[in-house]
């Protein structure tokens, strides 16, 4: 009975969160589409087919053999390791708001890091199940390159999050905790110092600590998300009936979704999406502890990390709780690369969860 109920919590609430954000996208991306295209339904008809994408991709990870997963993960690793190389390539690369985040192949564009963070979970779950290479040596082996090259796009905010996903599992596998601590702390003054000497992220950094300053500058994109939240009141102004999403919010369907969500639907609205995560994310910890199997363990446990940073990290930015980010919300955001990739790492999930039923 208990395995039922995760089953029916894991797959209903993560097509309810794909469900609200077709809705949403759909309601806000129609100014986005008139920017760019004649036709206003381009970005409605382009979430439609990446959600029908991603349900394909969680069908294949949902049987395929998760052994052979295990032993060829180092070799996935490298190929995603080898699409960071490429994108930072001009005539591999398309350049977005002066990041070069997106490969570009023939008439398919996609997002190597949103990739990169569904191989380095099953990699680094892989190479903690092993007593050999479960070490800080193999750790920082394998995690320093691609992780330089993410902050080459730049990405500082990427990295700090596959670098709090991959540190969670060194930690579930029983790592020592006196070297993670000290690891932790180096990274923690690598990235003040960082933020420091770069402007872009100073200014952030300013903004956050004093968001009156330049209001129609720096603080504009956090002013206009916490007025959107804010006006929302307790039950929201109504679905569709936004104010914020017409040319006062940049990013709407990507960054700001939350914003738009939280302005409309209201606190309680909100409430209820950040419940749904919890769900989600408690019933795959469920499945990872119910699993005899490490490698399962971790995978499952990597996932649920990867969904609970994404989506603290994306509403705390909304908030102003942290500086801005380009962290796009779990399952809700526009986009397809991180869509489809979370919808495989469902698959996988639920592909575990068969396992411990026989």
């Amino acid at each position: 009975m208990k395995n039922k109920k995760q089953r029916n919590f894991i797959l209903p609430i993560a097509y309810i969160l794909v469900a609200i954000g077709f809705i949403f996208v759909s309601l806000s991306s129609l100014s986005e589409a008139n920017s760019i295209s004649s036709d206003k339904f381009l970005l409605v008809k382009k979430q439609l087919l990446w959600i029908l994408t991603g349900s394909v991709s969680f069908l294949i990870a949902s049987k395929i053999n998760l052994k052979l997963l295990q032993k060829y993960s180092t070799h996935l690793f490298i190929l995603s390791v080898i699409s960071l190389i490429l994108v930072l390539i001009p005539n591999f690369s398309q350049s977005i708001l002066g990041a070069k985040r997106w490969l570009q192949l023939g008439p398919i564009s996609f997002q190597p890091t949103e990739i990169f963070k569904l191989i380095s979970i099953i990699y680094f779950s892989a190479l903690f199940s092993k007593e050999k290479t479960r070490n800080i040596q193999s750790l920082l082996f394998s995690i320093t390159i691609p992780l330089f090259l993410i902050m080459a796009e730049p990405s500082m905010s990427t990295t700090i999050l596959i670098s709090a996903i991959t540190l969670s599992i060194y930690y579930l596998s029983g790592a020592n905790t006196i070297q993670l601590s000290l690891l932790c702390l180096l990274g923690a003054t690598l990235s003040f110092i960082i933020v420091l000497l770069s402007p872009y992220r100073n200014a952030r950094l300013n903004t956050l600590l004093n968001p009156q300053n330049d209001p129609s500058g720096s603080s504009y994109h956090s002013k206009q998300n916490i007025l959107a939240l804010a006006s929302g009141g307790l039950f929201g102004k109504g679905i569709g009936n936004s104010k914020q999403k017409y040319s006062f919010l940049p990013q709407l369907s990507t960054d700001s979704i939350f914003a738009i969500i939280g302005e409309e639907t209201g606190f309680v609205g909100s409430t209820i999406i950040l419940s749904l995560y919890f769900l989600l994310i408690n019933s795959i910890f469920s499945i990872s502890k119910n699993s005899k199997n490490q490698f399962h363990q971790l995978l499952c446990s990597g996932t649920a990390c990867w969904i609970a940073y994404q989506s603290i990290v994306n509403t705390a930015a909304i908030s102003a709780v942290i500086p801005l980010t380009g962290i796009p919300l779990p399952f809700i955001s526009y986009g397809g690369s991180s869509l489809i990739c979370l919808l495989f790492s469902i698959g996988l999930v639920y592909n575990i969860y068969k396992t411990n039923e026989n």
